[in-house]
């Protein structure tokens, strides 16, 4: 894979502007086909960034972890982003465009680290043009900053610690006797305060750490990596919360401690997380799974020599195949983004370096094997074109939908209390206190989810006993037991939904009385509402 590249073997300085220039061009792009569908509005293609946001909010200016002032919700999955976000709120003041800037400067970095580690492991210029694109286009790196979340830091915190890590065990520092460097317990820290996925990496590295009997090295990596998770799971139990976030115990899969539980959990792990069958993000990582074996497989004895990149297929490949049985892939292809970065990087490297060796191997095989390759490569090619498509697509869905029932409360129940089964957007531009009916943001949805009386009379009582006056939420989320308790008086219908969970949101009013004022708030706002969302109004529950 050694390039002909003469500008850039001439001028290897051009290597990183190159590559920031089309980092910084392809968000701008989506900035701007953004702006176009939403009339020059930012948004996100997300809700979830809200919700860092109003936490990070509250955190800055109430002192309170939570969507409303003076009541803890556990509702952020990361613990440093959220801290990160207050502390930039408390300097500069409240504003949208931090995450997206936060989100920049990380996404920056990153490629900055990634070019260094390239040059290190002595990667030519044209050779580290051609990964650090990959990186760009495949992860996608820009989609990440547009989300507004705390995925690029995740990427960024995990490259540093697993390719730092590799590198000091293969090297002479590895030897018996030598000192684990700080940047280690540094990055394993900062990798699990991000994202509670990196207590994957973290485990695999103390597993390394033991099997070199380097006992005291690896409990303390691990001691201080999970720290801040500890910190924050014992202050959340003080508040009458879980040890976990409320967003991490809805997204995962529960295990009864049952002979029967336990082979529904492996059943799902098998038949449902494992199978090749679902989007392209899920086939994408599924064929990650068999190309990193493989890898081995066909350089085994090169790899030896550089056991670095042994340490590293070790690393990733466990902690994909963790992240694929325990946590989440997909959803607006972040989850498992970090995985994609490392695995990217890592094979580059290995192509550039073993190319000779791997043409030998494959003379050996038919043609047939190198269908093969291109039937396990293409999904990531097909992803990120997915991800560089829909991802406007997603911004103007939350703005056609989310941004547009926060500005509808905000209006005309900024002081009233509102019941929503998507609370980002919803609390972040309004005032007073909200109800999660989905449990993200509410403990007491969450508790009844988990001890299984979530049920439709809970969830009246529920919104009734916080005096709640106006619920919008999606009808197909919910039993028509509970709708039928309220007034139901219009919804609203966007058009090419591909991110909400449902194109129709519904308005209701819990206390039946108050039907005709929240009907009339509606016409009013009507006007306001983007071309081709679509209303129509009740009376009595009948259209």
């Amino acid at each position: 894979m050694k390039l002909s590249a003469p500008l850039l073997t001439r001028r290897p300085f051009l290597v990183l502007p190159l590559a920031l220039a089309v980092l910084f061009v392809l968000t701008a792009y989506i900035v701007y086909m953004v702006s176009r569908r939403t009339g020059g509005s930012f948004m996100y293609p997300l809700d979830d960034p809200f919700i860092h946001m109003i936490v990070a909010k509250m955190l800055a200016f109430q002192g309170t972890w939570g969507i409303s002032p003076h009541e803890f919700e556990s509702a952020s999955s990361s613990v440093l982003y959220t801290l990160i976000l207050a502390a930039l709120f408390k300097v500069f003041s409240v504003n949208i465009f931090i995450p997206l800037i936060v989100n920049i400067v990380a996404g920056t970095v990153l490629v900055v680290v990634v070019q260094r580690w390239l040059l290190k492991q002595g990667v030519g210029a044209g050779a580290q043009l051609l990964t650090l694109l990959g990186v760009i286009i495949l992860v996608p790196l820009p989609v990440l900053i547009i989300s507004g979340m705390e995925h690029t830091l995740q990427c960024l915190f995990s490259f540093l610690f697993i390719f730092g890590f590799a590198d000091w065990m293969a090297g002479p520092g590895g030897g018996a006797g030598g000192k684990v460097p700080w940047q280690t317990y540094l990055w394993g820290f900062l990798a699990c305060a991000i994202r509670y996925e990196g207590l994957f990496l973290v485990a695999m590295v103390c597993l390394i750490l033991l099997y070199k009997r380097r006992i005291g090295p690896a409990f303390l990596l691990g001691a201080v990596s999970f720290l801040p998770l500890l910190l924050f799971g014992l202050y959340s139990l003080s508040k009458g919360s879980y040890f976990l976030p409320n967003s991490v115990l809805m997204k995962s899969d529960g295990i009864q401690m049952s002979l029967s539980g336990v082979a529904r959990f492996f059943g799902r792990i098998l038949f449902k997380k494992l199978s090749l069958a679902g989007t392209m993000t899920n086939v994408a990582v599924h064929h990650l799974l068999l190309i990193l074996p493989l890898t081995w497989l066909l350089l085994s004895r090169q790899i030896r020599q550089s056991m670095n990149y042994g340490y590293l297929l070790l690393i990733i490949t466990t902690a994909l195949f963790l992240q694929v049985c325990l946590a989440a892939v997909g959803w607006f292809y972040r989850y498992e983004a970090y995985l994609i970065l490392c695995s990217l990087v890592l094979l580059s490297v290995l192509l550039y370096k073993y190319m000779a060796e791997i043409r030998l191997r494959l003379k050996e095989y038919p043609l047939s094997l190198w269908v093969v390759i291109f039937v396990l490569l293409i999904p990531f090619f097909l992803r990120s074109g997915e991800a560089f498509y829909t991802a406007p697509r997603a911004c103007h869905n939350i703005y056609e939908q989310q941004y547009q029932m926060a500005q509808f409360l905000g209006k005309y129940y900024n002081n009233a209390v509102a019941v929503a089964n998507d609370i980002g957007a919803v609390s972040y531009f309004k005032k007073e206190k909200n109800v999660d009916l989905y449990g993200l943001a509410n403990i007491q949805v969450t508790r009844s989810k988990r001890n299984n009386y979530y049920t439709p009379q809970f969830l009246d009582s529920l919104c009734k006993g916080e005096h709640a006056q106006v619920a919008v939420i999606y009808d197909s989320w919910f039993s028509n037991e509970l709708l039928s308790k309220w007034n139901k008086v219009a919804t609203w219908s966007i058009p090419d939904n591909i991110i909400c969970g449902d194109s129709v949101v519904s308005f209701y009013s819990i206390d039946k009385g108050g039907a005709p004022g929240l009907k009339r708030s509606l016409q009013a706002y009507q006007p306001a509402l983007p071309a081709g969302v679509t209303v129509k109004y009740f009376t009595s529950g009948q259209e």
